[in-house]
């Protein structure tokens, strides 16, 4: 993330409303944008799995397939491991040479085993039964293992220690989930304890003093291995899953170390399996004793966006079912900056649409209760609640107690950017005890729009737009080259930049003052305000204006099945709906005083006006409902019919619906900072 220093007051709005005089603008619902592309992985990890569901001769498992088919999914999609560093072994294979077979496993495992080098890593994984020959010797049980002689039909433990011994990987991390509860024909009292089951823990025992290997075992030697048939996976499994999918990454850095990932594991796995299936299930960790350093086990390949934060609602409602929690604030996302966690900070508005897309989504899943936001950050500020005081046991009880006793809060965090890529982070916190209840997280790519969130201003120049190329997509070129011009100074210290914004109060433009890259204004308490656009020399555009992460212009949503308009929406710049700046119209001096909030010849909005008291830097510490941040973004106009210009467009008095037009390139985008006249020193 670049180091930009932003220290001026962040101000915010009242929602007021007035009837709209005269403003002479079109605008248009926005068209979705194309997703955005996932850089190529490098492919310094393999994986061998293995899964056996129906033995031939040991009573069958449940979901071993499955997990077997999660996981190779999972390293793939997350953790850009290429299709061909991925061998599955399993039963239902059309092909017989990865069918888990003695002897095909026999074969097949010293090749894979000797396909890393000594920069790569390795999992392997086994979900399966095991089995102890009469002379103590242990066994993995392959599909056609007879637990009445393992030595003969089994896969020996010790032979597969030489194998991993003789890898050349630097990691290799062995995962057994075995001893599935309910299962074992082997359960009963009188039975020969040679046929019975053997657990994860008694299979990685051997493991233990292997140089470069570090064992994930299900559970202990005293436990049997939980089946969630719900999930259709065994217990273990599933969290494991989760864990790789980037929602262990604890520090955010968008890679995966053992210590991480063995937390979120033990920590899920014993927490469900209690409130869950009321039995007793930990996982062990297995691993030579004086090793040093944390090993990394894998590199997330970040997601969309929108797709990042779908996934962690769906952890964070897993984990308010499993602990039976029925209500839920969702607090606004904070960021990592050098003053510590703050709100809003480097990350702009962009925070805050992502805590309303969280909230939206666990709405969506219908299992609980959502406090109302408005309400949630009223009650914050009457308690004059600060992101300190996330980890106070005190702040969060009284927090609690003034919303009805409220059980949980999810508190986001948004870190580490490094050109598109950006990891999120999200805690469950259970506020009766004050204890960690979930967390979800990994990393994600940002589109220009998404960028154009985070508070930086900057110009582009048709030769900025990025080619065709081999070594970086177009994206991450776009991005780049946003960066070195969010290092520049602002595009209205320019006379000659075409796309002017200012803000008016009274008729009179309110000048401001330039700090690098920031734009700030000074706006007293009780001020109204207007923003002005004026286009020099440019023809028709289209163009996104947001006031504190809010659109100016009324969203579409569904309710109840009915088409409504919500006035003033949290949105993502990508999809925002936008205003059409036509010259042709003989205007060249837009002016928007505040949210629209009905269209046509009796249109209505609510007046932009100052609200909050003079705060410091301190006050990004303090939740609000404002940012003090206006962002206008241009883009070169499509008829999203035909691919051509804009056609000209009769104005009134009025807000004129047009279709058909959908944002182009991005050309420009521009913030401006609003604050209180003491935080800018007179003179500047």
């Amino acid at each position: 993330m670049m180091p930009m220093n932003r220290s001026m007051l962040l101000r915010g709005t009242l929602l007021l409303y007035a009837v709209l005089a005269a403003n002479m603008f079109m605008f248009q619902d926005a068209v979705p944008a194309a997703p955005a592309q996932g850089d190529s992985s490098t492919g310094s990890q393999w994986a061998i799995l293995i899964g056996v569901e129906n033995y031939q001769f040991a009573s069958p498992l449940a979901y071993t397939v499955n997990d077997v088919d999660q996981l190779a999914k999972t390293l793939q999609e997350r953790g850009g491991v290429p299709a061909r560093n991925v061998v599955r072994f399993v039963d239902t294979a059309d092909d017989e040479t990865r069918k888990p077979l003695q002897q095909t496993l026999m074969k097949e495992l010293p090749i894979w085993l000797q396909k890393p080098g000594p920069d790569d890593r390795l999992i392997v994984y086994f979900s399966g039964h095991g089995f102890r020959s009469e002379d103590g010797r242990l066994y993995l049980a392959p599909l056609d293992c007879d637990p009445q002689n393992p030595a003969e039909t089994g896969l020996s433990v010790a032979w597969l220690r030489d194998q991993l011994a003789g890898c050349r990987a630097s990691l290799k991390l062995l995962v057994l989930d075995a001893c599935h509860a309910g299962t074992e024909k082997g359960d009963q009292p009188d039975a020969p304890a040679t046929t019975k089951s053997l657990t994860a823990n008694d299979l990685g025992e051997p493991f233990r003093d292997l140089e470069g290997v570090v064992t994930l075992a299900s559970s202990t030697s005293d436990q049997k291995s939980q089946i969630w048939a719900e999930k259709r996976q065994s217990l273990f499994t599933y969290w494991l899953n989760q864990g790789l999918k980037g929602h262990a990454d604890d520090n955010g850095d968008g890679t995966l170390d053992i210590d991480e990932l063995n937390k979120y594991v033990h920590h899920n796995v014993s927490q469900t399996a209690e409130t869950r299936f009321h039995r007793a299930q930990t996982p062990v960790r297995i691993i030579r004793s004086g090793v040093s350093g944390v090993p990394k086990v894998l590199e997330l390949n970040p997601l969309q966006l929108r797709h990042l934060i779908a996934d962690m609602a769906d952890q964070i409602a897993w984990s308010m079912e499993a602990r039976g929690l029925k209500k839920l604030g969702v607090m606004q996302f904070t960021t990592d900056t050098q003053f510590g966690e703050t709100l809003g900070g480097e990350f702009g508005a962009l925070g805050r649409w992502c805590a309303a897309e969280l909230e939206n989504k666990l709405i969506e899943a219908g299992t609980f209760e959502i406090v109302d936001s408005r309400e949630l950050v009223s009650q914050l500020k009457a308690n004059q609640f600060t992101v300190d005081q996330l980890g106070s046991r005190d702040a969060l009880a009284r927090l609690s107690a003034s919303l009805d006793g409220l059980p949980a809060i999810v508190t986001g965090t948004l870190r580490h950017r490094q050109n598109r890529q950006i990891t999120l982070q999200s805690k469950l916190k259970q506020l009766d005890i004050n204890a960690l209840a979930g967390a979800a997280g990994g990393s994600a790519l940002l589109n220009e729009n998404e960028w154009a969130m985070l508070g930086y201003s900057a110009a582009l120049k048709a030769e900025d737009r990025p080619r065709p190329s081999a070594v970086e997509p177009p994206q991450t070129q776009l991005i780049a080259k946003l960066d070195e011009q969010a290092q520049e100074a602002h595009p209205l210290s320019d006379p000659s930049f075409p796309y002017r914004v200012s803000i008016y109060v009274n008729g009179q433009e309110r000048p401001g003052v330039f700090r690098g890259n920031d734009y700030i204004v000074p706006l007293r308490k009780n001020e109204v305000y207007a923003i002005r656009i004026q286009l020099l020399g440019q023809g028709a555009t289209y163009m996104r204006l947001l006031v504190d992460g809010l659109n100016t212009l009324p969203e579409k949503s569904m309710e109840k099945g009915i088409d409504t308009f919500e006035v003033a929406p949290i949105v993502n710049l990508d999809e925002a709906r936008g205003w059409i700046l036509d010259p042709a119209t003989s205007q060249s001096v837009w002016e928007v005083r505040g949210f629209v909030t009905e269209v046509g010849a009796a249109g209505k909005l609510r007046r932009f006006v100052v609200v909050d008291d003079n705060l410091s830097l301190a006050a990004r510490k303090n939740f609000t409902e404002n940012l003090g941040l206006i962002t206008a973004a241009f883009y070169s106009p499509v008829n999203s019919r035909s691919g051509t210009g804009v056609e000209a467009v009769e104005t009134s008095e009025n807000f004129q619906q047009r279709r058909g037009v959908a944002p182009g390139d991005l050309l420009s985008v521009i913030h401006i900072r609003y604050t209180d006249p003491s935080e800018i020193p007179d003179g500047q």
